[in-house]
């Protein structure tokens, strides 16, 4: 598993989260920001896409 957290300048207030993926690169849960509660999926979502957006993984 990975934690990479959303560091993506939307122009906005559109708010980053930190995200959970798996090995596969499939999106497990997420954070909310501001919060330490992990959101996890049912089942992982596959159509998850990294393009776009930056991220900075984390030590967990």
């Amino acid at each position: 598993m990975q934690y990479l957290k959303e560091i993506t300048d939307w122009g906005d207030s559109t708010p980053n989260h930190t995200y959970i993926v798996n090995d596969a690169g499939h999106l497990a849960g997420y954070v909310k920001t501001g919060t330490r509660e992990e959101i996890w999926f049912k089942s992982p979502m596959k159509q998850f896409s990294k393009s776009r957006r930056r991220f900075v993984k984390l030590k967990r």
